[in-house]
C-alpha cells in the first residue's frame, strides 16, 4: 500500500483552475477507490509518491515541476502524470502521448487523456453490429499525414469529417449549446460506426482512443510510435496498422466486421479495469510503483536525462522557447 501526494506544479502561480483539473481528477479517483489498496496524505516526508498532475502546461521540459519544493527535496519520490500531446519526459512519470522511443523501465510509461471539461455524451453505447458505418473519423486532418489518408477512402460505410477549422473554437469559445451540439455530433459518429479510427495527431497518441474505449467501440490505431499501454491487451479489442499501409484500411476492417460487437465490449472493459474514475488513481500509482522499482540512481539519472534533452541541438531551442512563454504566464524564469 502506497501513500500518495496528489500536486500540481503551478497551482501557485496565475492560471486558471482548468490548468489544475489532472491533480483534481486524480484525487477524486482516489476517494472512489473502494480497493483501498493505496491512500492520499497531504505529508511530503510521510508520502511513498509524490504525484504531479500536469497538462501540458508546467513547461515543455517540466520546469515548473523541477522547481517545486517538493521536487527539489524528495526527488526519487516525485513523479509525473501530464496529460500533454508533445512534452518531453524530463521527469519520471506517466505520459498519456508517450513514443516508443521514449519508453523506459525505470522511467516511463504510457499514460492517458484527462480533462476536467469532458465531454459528457461520450457514454457507454453498446456496439450492436448493426450500426451504420463500418468505421468514423470526425477530427482535425491537418495535425499528421496520416489523418489525411483517412480522407481518400472514398467510401459510404466510413464515416470522415473534417473539424481542421472549427474545433479549437468550438471547444474553446463557443456558447455552451453550440459546444454541446459538437460534442453531441462527434460522440454520435464514434457511437454510429463499429470501428473508431484512432490516428495519431500531434503526439504520437489520441485521445479517441481512449473515448472510444469508453463507449465500447473496437479502436484501429494508426501510429507507429505511440506506445501502448502496460498491464492492458489491446489484441482483444484493438487492430493496429502501420502508417504507411492505412489505405488498406477498409480491407482489414472488412474481415474483422463480424469481431466488432465483442471487440467493443473488451474495449469498455478494459476502459473500466485501468481508466474509468474509479481504477484510473490505482493504475498510475501502481505504474509509477514499478518505476520505482526498476530505477537505478534515480538522483543522477533524472539530471542526465534533462540536461541531455535541454542541451541537445534538436531541443536546445524548444528549451529557450519553453522558457520564454513561462516566463510570459507566470513572470518567473524557469530553469
Amino acid at each position: 500500500m502506497a501513500r500518495v501526494l496528489v500536486a500540481a506544479s503551478n497551482i501557485h502561480f496565475p492560471f486558471d483552475v482548468w490548468r489544475h483539473g489532472a491533480s483534481f481528477l486524480l484525487k477524486h479517483s482516489a476517494e472512489l477507490d473502494g480497493s483501498g489498496e493505496h491512500s492520499l496524505t497531504d505529508d511530503p516526508e510521510e508520502a511513498d509518491l509524490i504525484l504531479f498532475g500536469e497538462m501540458g502546461t508546467c513547461g515543455q521540459f517540466a520546469e515548473m515541476v523541477r522547481a517545486h519544493p517538493h521536487y527539489r527535496r524528495f526527488p526519487e519520490k516525485c513523479f509525473a502524470f501530464d496529460s500533454g500531446d508533445d512534452v518531453l519526459p524530463t521527469v519520471p512519470g506517466i505520459y498519456a502521448s508517450l513514443s516508443r522511443d521514449q519508453y523506459r523501465l525505470g522511467y516511463t510509461r504510457t499514460g492517458f487523456y484527462l480533462y476536467l471539461i469532458e465531454n459528457a455524451f461520450i457514454t457507454h453505447r453498446p456496439c450492436s453490429g448493426n450500426e451504420k458505418y463500418l468505421a468514423s473519423f470526425v477530427g482535425s486532418k491537418s495535425t499528421h499525414p496520416v489523418r489525411k489518408q483517412i480522407f481518400e477512402f472514398g467510401r459510404g460505410d466510413i464515416h470522415v469529417r473534417d473539424t481542421s477549422s472549427y474545433s479549437q473554437l468550438m471547444t474553446y469559445h463557443a456558447s455552451p449549446a453550440e459546444r454541446a451540439g459538437f460534442w453531441a455530433e462527434y460522440a454520435d459518429s464514434i457511437a454510429d460506426a463499429k470501428f473508431s479510427l484512432c490516428p495519431r495527431g500531434r503526439g504520437a497518441g489520441s485521445i479517441r482512443l481512449f473515448e472510444s474505449m469508453k463507449m465500447g467501440r473496437a479502436c484501429v490505431v494508426l501510429s507507429d510510435d505511440w506506445q501502448p499501454n502496460d498491464g492492458v491487451d489491446w489484441s482483444e479489442f484493438a487492430i493496429f496498422i502501420p502508417e504507411k499501409e492505412a489505405h488498406r484500411v477498409p480491407e482489414i476492417l472488412v474481415q474483422h466486421e463480424h469481431r466488432a460487437p465483442h471487440m467493443g465490449a473488451r474495449a469498455r472493459q478494459a476502459w473500466e479495469e485501468r481508466f474509468s474514475e474509479q481504477a484510473r488513481f490505482r493504475y498510475v500509482v501502481e505504474l509509477c510503483l514499478d518505476i520505482q522499482k526498476q530505477a537505478r540512481n534515480g538522483r543522477l539519472v533524472r539530471t542526465g536525462r534533462f540536461l541531455r534533452q535541454a542541451a541537445s541541438p534538436k531541443h536546445f531551442r524548444r528549451y529557450l522557447s519553453s522558457k520564454m512563454n513561462l516566463y510570459r504566464n507566470t513572470g518567473k524564469l524557469y530553469w
